[in-house]
């Protein structure tokens, strides 16, 4: 009699297609779901970074709009200033004696000066920037008296020696026509605009107080066909003479 026995085929014995094959497959997809995991994780990091990027990038936007508008605001301000500057500065006057003239008309930039606090003026037209005087004795005393070459050989020489005024070194005389810019023919006996003469008493520096004399000052202009000569405004009503 024949006898047949029950059991479990081995691996190795297996058919094709059994559990054996099976198994390969779920290595496989266990493989490819360990490389899908990884996958995700580098993808996640990259999002993360993507997401931290987008938000310095939203700030430095928001920075950049910031910064835009304050530079918008400072080209306003700068293509008004330009205007004004563009301006020929006004007289001063405004008593008209009749239609039509100077007073009437007020044509040009108003007079407009800023008060440095380091003894010096700026003209807010032209940009010059003016030495203020005082009445103390020292070099800038509104009553010191000087020849035309000692305009230049004592008065600017001195400005211009170390330490030297205001801390610079490079004051010259203004010409005739810088000079009669500050004329204030609103005004006179001094003709000059409030900047230029106020708290004007005896002992004041030009820290704490600003003169001008009623008087000429030398201008650094020579007179065309005689240069022994020189033009000079006169601060008691605003006139331009030689001497």
């Amino acid at each position: 009699m024949r006898s047949l026995a029950l059991g479990w085929a081995s691996t190795a014995s297996a058919a094709p297609g059994g559990l054996p094959a099976c198994q390969a497959k779920l290595n496989t997809c266990t493989a490819n779901l360990g490389t899908c995991t990884t996958d995700r994780a580098t993808c996640n990091a990259n999002l993360t970074s993507t997401q931290a990027s987008l938000t310095t990038c939203n700030a430095n936007l928001s920075q950049a709009q910031s910064t835009l508008a304050t530079c918008n605001a400072n080209l306003a301000t700068c293509d008004a200033a330009l205007a004004q500057a563009q301006q020929f500065p006004a007289t001063g006057q405004t008593t008209s004696a009749r239609t039509d003239d100077d007073g009437d008309i007020e044509a040009g930039a108003d007079l407009s000066y800023t008060d440095t606090g380091d003894g010096t003026i700026i003209d807010n037209n032209t940009r010059l920037e003016w030495e203020k005087l005082s009445d103390d004795g020292t070099i800038n005393d509104k009553d010191n008296l000087y020849t035309w070459e000692n305009a230049f050989a004592v008065h600017v020489a001195g400005l211009n020696t170390v330490p030297c005024f205001a801390g610079q070194c490079d004051w010259r005389l203004p010409n005739v026509k810088e000079l009669q810019s500050i004329v204030n023919y609103g005004t006179s006996n001094p003709a000059v605009s409030v900047a230029f003469n106020t708290n004007c008493v005896a002992g004041v520096n030009v820290l704490d107080g600003s003169c001008t004399a009623a008087s000429n000052y030398w201008s650094s202009s020579t007179v065309a066909g005689n240069p022994s000569t020189a033009w000079f405004v006169s601060f008691l009503g605003g006139s331009v003479g030689v001497q």
